[in-house]
């Protein structure tokens, strides 16, 4: 009896350390981010000006900052500041700024052992302000991300995008009155840095 005691004491001893190693070695969460900050190129868009009727061709730049996740499909969200000049002989001078919130999703195609490329395409709603006039419209890009760090679960590397915004801008004060942007192609350039979080064991 005292035999079968102790044989079933330690089959119950050893059931407990291979479930504490189970434990052990079960992550406690499995989402990476990443964080990419980035530069929107100055690239000609039209710009209609509602006082004189003239549509001008404006140059945008700008900067970034975007959550990025780290599975095929993602959500994703940031924000971006950019900044125009105005130049024309009815109004003159000017500039005027555009604050940008961004919230939607975005796909990046799995990776390839010694391949560094990968393709990322995204649909973001672009809630931004200007001045004291408010907006929403619709942007979709595609790009490539070369990564730099082929080992780790998290998309780390340089950026290049086109994206494309595709309704109007109605602004109340562009610089000297009220003016609209045009939809248009944007290019921007970037860097993806592991973020904070990262897969943790219990």
């Amino acid at each position: 009896m005292g035999k079968k005691l102790a044989l079933s004491f330690l089959l119950l001893l050893s059931a407990g350390v291979a479930s504490s190693q189970a434990a052990v070695a079960k992550p406690v969460y499995k989402w990476i981010s990443a964080n990419e900050y980035y530069f929107i190129l100055p690239v000609g868009q039209d710009l209609h000006l509602s006082g004189s009727g003239d549509t001008i061709n404006v140059k945008p730049w700008g900067f970034g900052f975007r959550a990025v996740g780290h599975e095929k499909f993602s959500k994703t969200g940031g924000l971006q500041f950019q900044s125009i000049k105005v130049d024309s002989p009815g109004t003159g001078r000017n500039t005027f700024y555009l604050w940008d919130l961004l919230l939607g999703m975005e796909y990046i195609a799995p990776k390839v052992q010694g391949k560094p490329l990968r393709f990322t395409a995204s649909a973001v709603a672009d809630l931004g302000m200007s001045d004291t006039t408010l907006y929403a419209v619709p942007v979709i890009s595609a790009g490539i991300l070369y990564a730099t760090e082929e080992n780790t679960d998290t998309p780390t590397g340089l950026t290049f995008d086109i994206y494309y915004r595709f309704t109007d801008i109605d602004l109340d004060n562009v610089g000297s009155g009220a003016g609209t942007l045009r939809p248009a192609l944007g290019f921007k350039a970037g860097y993806i840095f592991e973020g904070f979080w990262t897969t943790k064991e219990k």
